[in-house]
């Protein structure tokens, strides 16, 4: 596969600094987390008074996390993925990784604004679904880039 010749000093670029990965990743925990404890809590079925107020803060942090996930992947956009994108590394992945990220930002926008029964409970399934995939996503994407960094690939 063609490999255009990239300067060191680029190909460093493309890799994300410590503090963005370590913001990435604390982010996108705790956007697993507080799905999982949401979905946990309505498959348990707790009684209404039990599983109201815990609910609501699993859904209120997940809501904030997901406005500074967005914030982030904008930083991402152009640090990370325009550069690796130009370099042809790890599209696969990425871009697979980037579609259900999609998925789920449109499903999220969806489950507030989306009316109707039927429409309603397709969102919420392609949400949970997008939202379980993604993490195996996320692992794949990171498992091929530090592949491929060390010449494996």
């Amino acid at each position: 596969m063609y490999q255009p010749h990239v300067p060191a000093r680029r190909r460093r670029a493309a890799r994300l600094g410590p503090h963005r990965r370590l913001a990435l990743y604390a982010t996108f925990a705790l956007l697993l987390l507080t799905g999982l404890a949401w979905l946990l809590a309505r498959w348990l079925e707790l009684e209404p008074e039990t599983l109201a107020p815990w609910q609501a803060w699993s859904m209120k942090l997940h809501g904030a996390a997901a406005m500074y996930a967005t914030f982030l992947l904008g930083i991402v956009w152009s640090a990370h993925i325009r550069m690796c994108w130009i370099q042809r590394q790890n599209r696969l992945a990425g871009g697979l990784f980037a579609a259900v990220v999609g998925l789920l930002v449109v499903t999220g926008f969806g489950l507030y604004y989306f009316n109707g029964e039927a429409l309603r409970g397709a969102t919420e399934w392609l949400h949970w679904g997008g939202g379980l995939a993604v993490g195996a996503l996320f692992w794949l994407h990171l498992a091929r880039g530090r592949r491929q960094a060390a010449g494996h690939d």
